[in-house]
């Protein structure tokens, strides 16, 4: 059954109603739509045409006007009618959009003005397809939806979302951007039809060599903000409810105490060093950061928040303030870290971003001479390929927080002890912080409570 009552906000309907207008020399009469807005009569043509003996006009029994269908006529004129009904099904649902338009801020621009003007240049452009200037383009759309995200509300924690999760969102609309141009397509609602997928994960993975959980990462982020266009009805296919997000085990390597301390002694006013870095560079201050993210499992995002951290020195206590988790973590303070801290007179630095950082402990660990062939698989461009390299080169940010987990696992400490200071809140979440290929052995080593370290089975 159409109905012709377009809920608007929560206290009155605008009622719709589909009219026959008669065409001098012709059989068939146009269906129109119209309504009454603010006393002002709006008529906008539906494109449909129809005889009137196949017309079914509102009475008191039956809401809302439609074509009849009856199989008396026949199957030609049953399936029209059908098809009618169908086509006015979708123009009562045009409606409901202006509704929700004028009614409430969404993602796409604020609330227009209730008026016959905007009312009838939205369904006209609706009508015949053609892109209303009431509706963003999906950059714009994303964008917006970036933007609020910076002040919306996690529901689980009560706090401001994290700058990290806006920072994934931003790099996710960076990659599709460059996906568009390196496709030559335009970046529209329709681009993400059954094809997408397919398409994006040949360029994603195997042209730009992205790695299968960047991809995963990159689906997932997109996924939530075509979910919210679908309810705003601006995509309809459904193809992207099956996007892979699931992420893959992937070896990644973890150093072990010898060579943290190696790190960490690197003098940075010897000659011999001072002539292979820039002078000017802060590799310093990302090596003590590094350093301290080895002995206490912070991510390199609360690496930012250690000049919050609340310093108890007397006490041999760390407290640190998480973004991920927004928790205050209490972390015993190794005599390193003390060291590090009273260097810089009870206020840590800022650390820089990601990639500086991430070049410069790469650059300490060549330095420290930590530098022994190792092995590691990797998924690229779709394929399984082993890399050969000096061990140093495999460093990464999170490197710390593995190396924290796995040498603190290595020295016999419990489990449940050492999640509750990297702040993993499953076993098996945390188990992907040790190595991969040693996991089960480790298992059985926590299981058996040998006493003997393994540290031989590591690289």
């Amino acid at each position: 059954m159409i109905t012709n009552e377009i809920m608007v906000g929560k206290h009155f309907k605008m009622k719709v109603n589909f009219n026959l207008v008669k065409k001098h020399g012709s059989e068939k009469r146009q269906i129109w739509l119209t309504a009454t807005i603010k006393g002002d009569r709006c008529r906008v043509f539906t494109g449909e045409r129809i005889e009137e003996q196949y017309w079914q006009k509102s009475n008191r029994t039956e809401l809302g006007e439609r074509a009849i269908e009856n199989s008396q006529w026949g199957r030609v004129v049953l399936d029209e009618n059908r098809r009618i009904n169908k086509r006015l099904d979708a123009i009562l649902d045009y409606c409901r959009e202006y509704a929700k338009l004028i009614t409430v801020e969404n993602f796409n621009s604020k609330p227009i003005e209730f008026t016959k003007q905007t009312f009838e240049e939205f369904m006209k452009n609706k009508i015949h397809g053609i892109e209303s200037t009431f509706e963003k383009k999906p950059e714009e759309f994303i964008r917006h939806y970036i933007e609020k995200k910076k002040t919306s509300i996690n529901r689980t924690t009560g706090l401001q979302i994290d700058k990290g999760t806006v920072y994934n969102h931003n790099n996710a609309l960076k990659r599709l951007l460059q996906y568009c141009t390196d496709r030559k397509k335009n970046l529209k609602w329709e681009l993400f039809d059954k094809f997408f997928e397919d398409d994006f994960e040949e360029w994603f993975v195997i042209e730009k060599g992205y790695a299968a959980n960047t991809l995963a990462s990159q689906f997932s982020i997109m996924k939530v903000w075509l979910k919210v266009a679908k309810e705003d009805k601006l995509i309809e296919n459904t193809s992207v409810n099956h996007w892979p997000t699931k992420t893959y085990d992937v070896d990644n390597i973890y150093l072990n105490e010898e060579e943290i301390e190696r790190i960490y002694n690197l003098d940075f006013n010897s000659e011999e060093i001072k002539a292979q870095i820039d002078s000017k560079s802060k590799i310093e201050i990302s090596r003590d950061l590094f350093v301290i993210a080895c002995w206490t499992g912070l991510r390199f995002g609360d690496l930012t928040n250690l000049h919050k951290a609340a310093i108890l020195i007397d006490e041999g206590i760390l407290k640190v303030p998480t973004s991920k988790t927004d928790s205050l973590v209490a972390i015993p303070m190794h005599p390193i870290v003390k060291k590090i801290i009273e260097k810089y007179k009870g206020v840590l630095p800022h650390s820089i971003d990601k990639s500086h950082s991430l070049s410069h402990i790469r650059k300490c660990g060549e330095l420290a001479k930590i530098d022994t062939p190792t092995v590691i698989r990797r998924i690229k461009r779709g394929k399984s390929v082993i890399y050969r390299e000096p061990k140093y080169r495999f460093i990464m940010n999170h490197t710390g927080r593995r190396s924290f987990a796995t040498n603190q696992f290595l020295r016999g400490i419990p489990t449940l002890t050492i999640m509750a200071i990297t702040g993993h809140r499953t076993e098996d979440n945390f188990m992907k912080y040790l190595r991969l290929v040693e996991r089960n052995m480790l298992k059985l080593w926590q299981k058996t409570g040998l006493k003997r370290r393994i540290e031989l089975l590591f690289f």
